[in-house]
């Protein structure tokens, strides 16, 4: 079945993953916001377009910049949610538009833009789509349908893609769950850790004995008694934040919004 409609994209970019799984995505994704599909090649492909209707409708190559730039962090703060520091965000290149009308176009827009810019199009949010495109069952997907009406979610995406997987990025989260009403308690369960190793893990992440530079905070300390490494900690604090924006697709009442939009 096809799990993608290029076919409504205005516009569309030249991507390179680079990577094994790149194919097998593309061919599976099912999202109604970011559409990707491969080069017709009778090998193995190494281009893939990447698109989104979201950008149909901006009016000026600055708001594509920027709409794009948004977007773009929005998806790969999805994708690093789901599968990790694994994950290596690809650059996007070569603007085409599907409409000849439209070119003359920059073959490159002068990317990144305005992160902070509102990335999806108040016009398209509100138009019926295929209900092939279902996202719920796939966390990339749900998470950026999620972030369409989820201020939250949508900041979280963000701040992911922009930081990376670092031990800033792994507090805040830690911060973002506080404010939505979960306790440490909560958030280690959650984590699958016990309270004192996120007590260890919040005392790394402060450290600057222990982490230098990469530290939350400046200034001289005594370096942590257990100190909890990145690579351990990732893990942990992905599946409590992703367990939290599924608390956050549930108050939103996120099925129905998708049932409200799909034919």
């Amino acid at each position: 079945m096809t799990t993608h409609d290029n076919s409504f994209c205005r516009w569309s970019f030249w991507v390179r993953p680079g990577t094994s799984w790149a194919e097998a995505f593309a061919q599976n994704f099912a999202s109604p916001d970011i559409q990707m599909w491969p080069e017709e090649t009778d090998a193995v492909p190494a281009y893939f377009e990447w698109a989104s209707p979201h950008l149909n409708d901006t009016a000026s190559f600055e708001e594509l910049t920027d709409r794009t730039t948004a977007l773009k962090a929005v998806f790969d703060g999805a994708m690093l949610l789901a599968c990790g520091s694994s994950f290596h965000p690809f650059d996007l290149t070569s603007l085409t538009a599907a409409d000849p009308r439209d070119r003359p176009a920059p073959s490159h827009l002068p990317l990144p833009g305005d992160v902070r810019a509102e990335p999806f199009s108040p016009f398209y949010i509100q138009k019926k789509v295929s209900r092939h495109l279902d996202p719920l069952d796939d966390p990339v997907a749900r998470n950026v349908f999620l972030a369409r009406y989820d201020d939250v979610t949508r900041s979280i995406l963000k701040y992911t893609a922009v930081q990376g997987l670092t031990y800033l990025t792994l507090y805040a989260y830690r911060d973002w769950m506080k404010s939505g009403g979960w306790d440490d308690a909560k958030i280690a369960l959650e984590a699958g850790w016990s309270k004192s190793m996120l007590s260890d893990f919040t005392n790394t992440a402060n450290n600057p004995a222990y982490l230098g530079p990469f530290s939350r905070h400046g200034g001289t300390s005594i370096a942590p008694k257990r100190p909890i490494r990145l690579e351990d900690a990732e893990g942990p604090m992905r599946k409590a934040i992703g367990s939290f924006l599924l608390t956050r697709a549930s108050e939103v009442n996120l099925k129905n919004k998708w049932l409200s939009i799909s034919v």
